[in-house]
């Protein structure tokens, strides 16, 4: 028999397969329907990433950064239970933005260009409502999704305190975080089995922690919109 100890019912991991499986079961019990397999390519647009350095510029000061990204590229791939008006699956998605600047705007100001990448894995439960599949040729659905995200972020730029300085490595944080995501989109059917589906989701990756170059805590949000065009098909 399967057992949780109370560490494993804090994990994000956790929470996501618990709310799958108590969804998939209800779904299946009230009116069963057809799994699925779906994909899409995403694009992403991150809303400007804050960031903090303790000890920066100077010891016992903390620099508060804000980080201009470029529009991004990623994918997702989802395995599901659909029903007449409710869907749940577990999803995994990525997505890559690539640095283009920072702000320093305490206690200094100033801005410097800066390349890098901002990256983040999600592993998601989700779940969706589509109340009038079969009902339209195209149908809306909302959904929302729980799940961890693995942040992978890097900075290379002149430090702050030093804008004359030569490009460096500045940043480089690997964490994992709680994450959330809120979706509305639409499917339009195909044939029986396969639907063209596109939709809006906005992710919260939540704050990421890590160190910079010298050692020194540092934090970056990840967070924004992304645009999912894909296929799902159904077996």
């Amino acid at each position: 028999m399967f057992r949780a100890s109370a560490a494993d019912l804090l994990r994000p991991g956790f929470l996501g397969f618990a709310i799958l499986s108590c969804a998939a079961a209800g779904a299946a019990s009230a009116d069963p329907g057809k799994w699925y397999v779906a994909g899409a390519v995403t694009g992403s647009a991150l809303e400007k990433p804050h960031q903090t350095i303790a000890n920066a510029p100077t010891p016992g000061s903390t620099l508060h950064v804000v980080n201009d990204a470029k529009f991004g590229w990623g994918g997702l791939a989802a395995f599901g239970y659909a029903t007449k008006i409710l869907r749940v699956e577990a999803e995994i998605g990525y997505s890559s933005n690539h640095s283009r600047s920072y702000s320093a705007v305490s206690p200094i100001s100033i801005t410097l260009p800066q390349s890098g990448k901002n990256r983040v894995t999600r592993y998601m439960a989700n779940a969706y409502l589509e109340p009038f599949q079969g009902h339209w040729r195209v149908s809306p659905y909302i959904g929302a999704g729980l799940g961890a995200a693995h942040g992978h972020t890097t900075t290379f730029a002149a430090p702050a305190r030093a804008p004359a300085a030569p490009p460096s490595e500045l940043l480089n944080i690997k964490d994992t975080r709680f994450a959330w995501q809120a979706m509305a989109g639409i499917t339009a059917p195909v044939t029986p089995h396969i639907a063209l589906t596109a939709q809006y989701r906005w992710l919260d990756s939540g704050t990421f922690h890590g160190v910079d170059s010298r050692g020194e805590r540092a934090t970056r949000t990840l967070h924004g919109s992304n645009v999912d065009v894909g296929l799902r098909f159904t077996f």
